[in-house]
């Protein structure tokens, strides 16, 4: 229990932290709506976000009754693996929620974004403990150098994110 507790606060802190640093990269801009008279209508792009929030969400809910099914005999071998599990399923909740407000301000795209990706990244670390705890080393070593790949996609993602916001004022909208 104490690793998926960990694995989902290390998530958690780490979806944070990049939120917090994107929002006072420019907070005025964060904050900002989006301006349609300048063709930025990020409804098509937020729709598209919301469905595959609601897809993942659908198949992590199921991957959870799975795992509850098969491990019923002896739940605590899959509590871990369940607790980040159940915390990408409410990313994607949150995501599939949260775009009903995304034409009000970017920082509510910003947040289904991250809602989005870090739901998949707790996917992934889910794999990752799972493989762990059923210490199946030869699969974990393979797995990982493919999660080295994803989290490395993600820095970088992030980086011109990062990039992006910081350069931009608002009255370029």
């Amino acid at each position: 229990m104490k690793l998926g507790l960990s694995v989902t606060i290390g998530l958690f802190i780490w979806m944070c932290l990049e939120i917090a640093v994107l929002l006072f990269s420019n907070k005025e801009l964060i904050l900002s709506s989006f301006d349609r008279t300048e063709g930025e209508d990020i409804k098509p792009e937020s729709r598209e976000y919301n469905l595959r929030a609601l897809t993942l969400g659908g198949l992590t809910f199921a991957g959870i009754a799975l795992l509850i099914d098969a491990y019923s005999a002896d739940i605590q071998r899959a509590i871990d693996i369940i607790i980040i599990l159940i915390y990408s399923f409410g990313l994607f909740l949150c995501s599939y929620k949260i775009e009903v407000l995304t034409n009000y301000k970017r920082l509510f795209w910003i947040m289904q974004e991250k809602f989005l990706n870090f739901g998949f990244l707790g996917l992934v670390a889910s794999l990752a403990v799972f493989f762990y705890t059923e210490r199946l080393t030869i699969v974990l070593a393979e797995f990982i150098v493919f999660s080295v790949i994803i989290v490395i996609i993600h820095l970088q993602e992030f980086k011109l994110d990062y990039k992006s916001y910081s350069e931009r004022s608002v009255s370029q909208k």
